[in-house]
């Protein structure tokens, strides 16, 4: 018999994704979504690839003087679909640090103060959980802050 998802899982992989992004560990966030997942970020105007959405966040975020955190602010809810499939909802703040424009040639920092976020994760055959489909919004959003 196959694997099941279950609830504590899908929690410690919201969890993962949070901590591979502060981390800063390059390729790692690439290998947590599907081949032909979705993603939506409070920064991009449309959807995107999981993929190409990891690449441009590690190009945004994985600087050596970039910084990211993000602070989950409430309960990690989870809902079984099926037996290798469940959508997980949090709400959550992140800071994002020392950022680069590089049309203006200036350093921000970004804040999302009370954002949302919804994740459908698959296990696959080989038993490996990934997020086929990903939306980050926010509610309130402070204005960015220009660093001299």
């Amino acid at each position: 018999m196959a694997a099941k998802i279950t609830v504590e899982q899908v929690q410690a992989a919201v969890r993962r994704y949070f901590a591979v992004m502060s981390a800063k560990s390059p390729g790692e966030l690439e290998k947590m979504y599907t081949y032909d997942s979705v993603v939506f970020n409070p920064f991009t105007p449309r959807g995107e690839p999981g993929r190409v959405s990891a690449t441009r966040q590690e190009r945004e975020y994985f600087k050596p003087q970039s910084g990211y955190r993000a602070e989950i602010i409430g309960p990690i809810e989870v809902q079984i679909l099926a037996d290798n499939v469940a959508v997980a909802a949090h709400t959550m703040r992140s800071y994002g640090t020392n950022l680069e424009e590089p049309t203006l040639g200036k350093r921000f920092n970004r804040t999302v103060q009370d954002g949302r976020g919804t994740h459908v994760f698959v296990l696959d055959s080989e038993g490996r959980l990934l997020i086929a489909h990903q939306h980050i919004s926010d509610i309130c959003r402070a204005p960015i802050e220009y660093l001299k």
